[in-house]
């Protein structure tokens, strides 16, 4: 796998005892967990394949290939699964990965605000944490209203802030 991976679940903890773990799966892509599908693991550090996937409410239940007792499955509690950058799937146009907009310059009328430092999922839209010039945070939401362009190429955000957060 090449060097730049991308975050796909956090490794919550083990269950039962055949070395299956819980995982929060942090893609809008679940298919990444099929099995015989390959995950880079933080705590292996090493690409593996997926044996088995199935979910259980919220989580993922999750075997992967040479972890097959609780103990084994119980080391990579609290680390995180990748995937190449290379393996992500394409977004329709206007629509971002969270890591593209992470360091992007925000400007209002060409004048700098911050950087963005984070991306806050909530149900209604993201927020965007920005880093002030100042060491201040600003939150901008994910509207377009508030984001006019995203030139990932510029490294540049485009907003228009709403009254009350100039």
């Amino acid at each position: 796998m090449g060097d730049e991976k991308i975050k796909v679940g956090k490794v919550l903890s083990p269950h039962g005892v055949k070395g299956q773990f819980k995982v929060e799966v942090l893609s809008d892509f679940p298919g990444r967990f099929t099995p015989s599908s390959q995950l880079w693991s933080e705590a292996l550090g090493e690409t593996v394949k997926v044996e088995a996937a199935s979910w259980h409410g919220e989580t993922l239940l999750l075997s992967l290939s040479g972890i097959s007792d609780r103990d084994a499955a119980a080391k990579l509690t609290g680390t995180y699964l990748y995937i190449g950058k290379e393996r992500l799937a394409p977004l329709p146009p206007g629509r971002y990965y969270h890591f593209q907009l992470l360091g992007l310059q925000v400007r209002q009328r060409g004048q700098l605000l911050g950087t963005v430092s984070d991306v806050l999922p909530y149900t209604a839209n993201d927020i965007y944490a920005v880093k002030k010039e100042d060491g201040g945070e600003l939150l901008l939401p994910a509207l377009k209203s508030v984001v006019k362009n995203i030139d990932l190429n510029a490294g540049v955000m485009e907003v228009e802030l709403p009254e009350g957060l100039e």
